[in-house]
Formats: C-alpha cells, structure tokens, sequence
C-alpha cells in the first residue's frame, strides 16, 4: 500500500515523521533450554553483560493454546532477552507472535494498528488456508518451528530493539536505469560529517557499487561472509567492511550478490548501531529491506516511462503507508509535481543530472543529485533523526 499523502513541489527535499521507536532494552543471555545462535564468525563480538531487570524486558504476546509451540516461542523469546506474555494490553509490545490454528478465532484481535504480527505453525508445510488469513491479519512472515528457528530468532531479535539507533535508508529505481545506484552512493557521502557511514549494494545483478564509485581494492567482508551472520554481529560486520572515502562499503566483490534473507540479516545486525545505513536496492529485494527501512526512495526519471514503471512496481511491492518517497530526477518533460501527482507520493528531493564523468562519491558537486543529497540529509538531522 503506497502513501496518499499531498506532495509537495516547493522545497527540493522533505521527510514526514518517521515510525516510532520501541523502547530500548538490554537482552538477557539464553537460558539453558533456549535455542542457541551460532557463534559468531567475526572476532570480539561476545561480550558479558548485566542481566535488566523484568520490568526492562521487550514483551512478546503470544496468541494460541498452551502445548509445545507455546513453549518453543518462549524459548526463543528468551533468547533474545524477551519475556512471553498472553497479555495483548498492558503496555507496548515488541511484536505479537500468533498460532497459525488461532487466527480464524481471533482475527478480531488482530489488526495492521496492532504491534507487528508474526504466525508460526507447528506444521512442516505451512497449509494454504493460513496465508490469506495471515494477510488479512498484517502478518510481517508465516514461519514453520522449529524448521524456520532461524529466521523467527532474527525477526524477534530485530523487533525487541530499539528502531531509531540507526537511520535506514533505502534507495530503489522506479524503472530499469533511473540511476539510483550513483543516488545512493551521493547520499552516503552527505552523511559523512554526521557520524558513521554504512552503504550496501542490494542489488545481486548490479555491476557493483564499488566498481561504480571506483574504490581501490581493499581486504575485507563481502556478501559472501555473511551467511553466518546473527543477531549481534552487527558491529563486528561494520568494523569488517571496507573503508571508502570515510564510507564503509558491502559489496558482493567477485562472489555472488545477496539473496533476500541476506539483506533481511545483515540491516537487522547494523539495525541497533547507530549512525546511516544507505542501501542500494534491485525491484526484487524492496519487500525483503522494506520492514527494517525508516524511508525508502524511489528514483523516478520525469517521463510518463518511467512513471508508468513505477506504478506497477509499487503495487507489486505493497509498501506500508508514509514509507516511500519520490526522487525526481529531471531529465524529461514533467515537472517534479506532475510526477508526484501521478505517483500520489510526497517528493523527497529533484535534481537534475550531474556532469558526465562524476564519479559518484569521490567527486562531489555543488549542484545536481549531490545538491539534491545534502538538503535530504540536512532535513533528516533538522528534525533531530540522524
């Protein structure tokens, strides 16, 4: 579902209030019987730490009987320091996690204004009945246990923190060749002076964005040491990528590019951080980042090309309200706000192309897509979230 929010054609960038933080808590370790993540592959990692008191744990509501797949929940929720609860009032919850056999009868309950709904199923194959009762519900994943323990571990443990330590931003073409790739390496560069910097390549079919802003070869992780990736790896993984004029750089170098679990694992890890975290999507990889992103924008050349493009892939992409905005880049015969009109979609920034040859990141100019960059990122530490 795309935004219906008014654009607005006057100033060339603009930011809506982001979504809202949850409360900030410290995990506890796992108890005996909890599900164990793998250890991490990057070193200095584990670090003790003092255990919060109950009143400072996130809070997991779990809808469904009691039986083993309650306790399964449990045991994972401990493992990233939550608490289970079969309370939906009494305070904000990290998230809800479902009995897929509990949906029909609770459906009531449930809603997309709720805290984020995720359904698990004791099943090996999840039944096709469950899927449309999940959509209408606003679940975020349907997840087989304990096959999927992987996956519930890092969406539980991405959700029970905080969401405004890092800002994450995502940048997508509307259509094949718009440029978002060479937007997303300027954006990085305008965050620069505003503390760390983090810019990921999405894209597995993409030339590289490390062959785009011409870094030198430099040792370091790439896509390819991320399989192993947990919850809590995230400033080791950040500390291991290549520097790039003051930017760490996750490319896929010579190996594959990532999958969608990849990229759902490697923001959930930078997620608590601090700092930006620039990311370069393909079409195929938005609904995988889309739940971790604060803002995701969409670069949208002005031709009725390329809006027509970005139409359908909008409706293909399903995005929750106030998520994307539009960067118009002004290389064809509509104005910024017909684009936004036709699109029903706030303008972010306009820009018109920058001079042949600009290397994006290492040449930085007063004008154009880097202009464009500076103000999004002046209006993001103006309303305090950078």
């Amino acid at each position: 579902m795309t935004s219906t929010t008014s654009p607005s054609a006057a100033p060339e960038a603009f930011f809506p209030g982001l979504p809202d933080a949850l409360i900030p808590t410290a995990p506890d370790g796992p108890s005996d019987t909890s599900p164990r993540r793998r250890s991490a592959r990057f070193p200095g990692l584990e670090k003790a730490a003092a255990a919060p008191g109950p009143s400072a744990r996130p809070r997991v509501c779990w809808i469904g009987p009691e039986g083993p797949l309650r306790e399964l929940v449990r045991d994972h929720a401990m493992a990233v320091g939550a608490e289970l609860s079969d309370v939906l009032e009494g305070g904000a919850a990290a998230c809800v996690v479902a009995d897929a056999d509990a949906l029909a009868h609770r459906a009531g309950v449930l809603g997309r204004d709720r805290a984020p709904l995720l359904v698990v199923t004791s099943q090996s194959e999840i039944p096709a009945t469950v899927w449309p009762l999940a959509l209408a519900a606003g679940a975020r994943a349907v997840i087989p246990l304990p096959g999927g323990s992987e996956e519930f571990l890092s969406r539980l443990a991405d959700l029970a923190r905080p969401r405004t330590a890092s800002l994450l931003l995502g940048v997508v073409g509307g259509c094949g060749g718009a440029g978002a790739s060479s937007f997303a390496a300027r954006l990085a560069a305008a965050f620069r002076s505003r503390g760390p910097v983090t810019l990921i390549d999405a894209d597995p079919l993409s030339g590289g964005l490390d062959l785009l802003v011409e870094a030198p070869s430099a040792p370091g992780i790439s896509w390819a040491e991320t399989a192993d990736l947990g919850p809590d790896d995230g400033e080791a993984l950040r500390e291991g990528l290549p520097t790039v004029d003051e930017v760490r750089l996750l490319v896929a170098q010579e190996g594959s590019g990532p999958d969608r679990s990849a990229v759902s694992r490697v923001l959930s890890a930078l997620a608590p951080l601090g700092g930006t975290v620039v990311v370069d999507l393909s079409s195929e990889m938005v609904p995988a980042a889309a739940e971790h992103l604060d803002q995701l924008l969409v670069l949208v050349p002005s031709t009725d090309h390329a809006v027509r493009s970005t139409t359908r892939r909008l409706r293909a992409w399903q995005l929750s309200e106030g998520l994307a905005q539009v960067v118009v880049r002004r290389s064809g015969p509509l104005s910024s706000r017909e684009v936004c009109e036709d699109l029903a979609l706030p303008l972010a920034a306009a820009f018109h192309d920058s001079t042949r040859g600009a290397v994006p990141l290492l040449d930085v100019r007063r004008r154009g897509a880097d202009r464009a960059a500076r103000m999004l990122a002046s209006a993001l530490t103006t309303s305090g979230r950078s």
